[in-house]
């Protein structure tokens, strides 16, 4: 990366992207889950220009380009940066993420939330804050989530999970812990909330071995009763809801794209019909809320090939890693297998398809699997069975390049109990 590119006092040395086999996979954490229909044009644009043509959304609600060669990846963050997707500031961008729930409605109490830990998290837990007092940056995979009210998004993986209740007050939950605690002060929640990752920073530093990552690992010496002396312990949280399928809701359409990728020509189409500053916010689920009006007669104009707008849609049941040829471990295209496959998985199925053993991507609602290993003849071999016993496969078929999937594959996955 260059040097000489600056923007705003931002420099794309200290900015980190991620390195992948096929090139650098460039990450935008949208505030509060939204990006305008003008900003999606704006990645489509440059995913067909200095990236892979496709925009991937993650089960966290970031949105990432990949396949980035080194020569464009300075040009490409500093545009990034003036249309405000990411900060310009690089120890901000490295402060730990705040994920939002897509269900709010724009200066209500979950968005004054949201944007209120925002602020806190950036100023007083990005990596220089915690330098300054003797700390280590918080490790990547630490994160915070802000809930509705509704508490939709109980079952996606949180350190801290903070929320606007429906009576006035504010929750808090700490990792997967079976209770959690209110305040009636949004202040001495996101305070309790900033100390505990605080605290975290620090005794982490204090294990022997290998730090830990989450914080559940340290959740049994927490101190409670300091870091929640403002807060009344309540009862144990609700079940996980079902993830929100594609359709229509109040605040506008759920819209899915084939295994969380959206097709870069397709967004441009789809940006182009609506007004610049339309909300298109990104859920959990590798999905996108288009906050329209007019989302029915938008809807009605997509092209089925690259959206799902049905909750029967078959394409919903499958996974899959990024496969071959983009990645040099994998020994076969695994999303145009799983695509292939989709109509064969069972309803209550879903079908995870890895291009290899390491199983990357593996998603959590998996029922079956199927993944790729070399033979001793320099063949590959498929080998399927339960997500749940990777390593006890039921069947395995050899796989040849340029021909039609096993039929016994079909027959496999409809076998295979839920």
């Amino acid at each position: 990366m260059a040097d000489s590119i600056k923007v705003q006092g931002w420099c794309p040395t200290a900015w980190k992207p991620m390195r992948s086999e096929d090139g650098w996979i460039v990450r935008v954490r949208p505030v509060c889950a939204s990006i305008s229909a003008a900003q999606w044009a704006a990645l489509a644009a440059w995913a067909l220009s200095l990236a892979h043509p496709q925009i991937e959304l993650t089960r966290l609600g970031n949105v990432q380009l990949r396949g980035v060669a080194d020569a464009d990846l300075p040009a490409l963050l500093a545009q990034l940066v003036a249309a405000r997707l990411i900060p310009a500031d690089a120890d901000a961008d490295l402060a730990p993420p705040v994920h939002c729930t897509p269900f709010y409605e724009t200066h209500d109490r979950t968005h004054q939330l949201a944007m209120l830990l925002g602020r806190a998290v950036v100023e007083r837990l990005c990596p220089s804050v915690l330098e300054r007092q003797g700390m280590a940056a918080l490790p990547s995979k630490f994160g915070l989530l802000v809930d509705d009210a509704a508490r939709s998004l109980c079952g996606v993986a949180s350190d801290l999970r903070v929320w606007a209740d429906a009576g006035g007050g504010y929750g808090l939950a700490l990792g997967d812990a079976a209770d959690w605690y209110r305040f009636g002060d949004v202040q001495q929640l996101v305070d309790a909330a900033i100390h505990m990752a605080t605290w975290f920073a620090r005794a982490r530093m204090a294990v022997s071995g290998k730090p830990p990552t989450r914080l559940p690992a340290l959740l049994s010496s927490l101190p409670l009763d300091t870091l929640l002396q403002d807060a009344v312990r309540q009862g144990a949280q609700p079940p996980a809801p079902a993830p929100v399928l594609p359709g229509p809701l109040a605040q506008g359409w759920v819209l899915g794209v084939p295994l969380g990728r959206i097709d870069a020509l397709a967004m441009q189409a789809l940006a182009a019909s609506l007004a610049a500053d339309t909300e298109i916010r990104v859920t959990p689920w590798r999905s996108l809320l288009l906050m329209s009006a007019d989302a029915p007669s938008c809807i009605a104009r997509l092209d089925a090939q690259h959206w799902m707008t049905d909750a029967a849609d078959a394409r919903l049941r499958v996974s899959a890693c990024t496969g071959s040829p983009r990645c040099a471990q994998a020994h076969v295209p695994a999303q145009d297998m799983a695509l292939q496959l989709a109509s064969h998985v069972p309803e209550r199925g879903h079908l995870h398809v890895s291009g290899c053993a390491k199983f990357c991507a593996l998603s959590s609602d998996a029922t079956s699997l199927i993944f790729a290993s070399p033979s001793a003849t320099d063949g590959v071999w498929l080998h399927a069975g339960s997500a749940g016993q990777p390593d006890r496969p039921r069947g395995q078929f050899p796989y040849r390049a340029g021909s039609a999937l096993p039929a016994e594959l079909h027959t496999l996955l409809h076998d295979l109990p839920l």
